[in-house]
């Protein structure tokens, strides 16, 4: 039995998303739960946290024009109609929340008056300072950080369950390595 595989740029890119979301993830949840107002790093590790995050941004439009030139293999034709459903509404998920979590953040900042910057270059801004609009901003990006980790949770779970408990036609972890 042969696998179709995703191209390879699509493999390269799910990987580095994969690794830079978990660690946005880890660190804005560090940020928010321990990181203390006083810490004399505080503004060094928001800093870094926007910086991958506009790298997360840029990455995930560089995702979807490969998407639009390298198309995904079909799902496994043995697979149930209710999993290839929620395999689409899924995927659909992660990239809409990839889009909207980055660009959430970005807004947040700049709402609150702050600049986002690229590893030191500061990029223009892109909202005027409104502390309202600032905290909504926030919650978007707090209830985004929640939603795409209780969805890649699922992406992971899903993974396994095919890898391990399925045939091995529905393995589609061989598809992405």
């Amino acid at each position: 039995m042969t696998t179709e595989k995703y191209a390879i740029s699509s493999r390269i890119i799910h990987w580095l998303m994969a690794l830079l979301i978990i660690f946005l993830l880890g660190l804005g949840f560090y940020m928010e739960e321990f990181l203390s107002k006083e810490a004399t790093n505080r503004m060094e590790i928001y800093n870094l946290h926007k910086s991958f995050g506009v790298i997360a941004l840029i990455f995930i439009f560089v995702r979807i024009i490969n998407r639009l030139f390298k198309k995904a293999p079909a799902l496994p034709s043995s697979m149930p109609k209710f999993e290839k459903i929620f395999a689409h509404l899924g995927h659909a998920s992660l990239y809409l929340l990839m889009i909207v979590m980055p660009l959430s953040g970005y807004l947040m900042s700049n709402s609150f008056g702050y600049p986002v910057n690229l590893f030191g270059i500061e990029l223009p801004k892109i909202a005027e300072t409104n502390f309202e609009l600032g905290k909504i901003f926030g919650e978007i990006h707090g209830l985004a950080a929640y939603l795409i980790a209780a969805i890649i949770s699922l992406h992971i779970l899903a993974v396994v369950k095919h890898r391990f408990f399925d045939k091995e036609e529905n393995d589609v972890l061989k598809r992405m390595i």
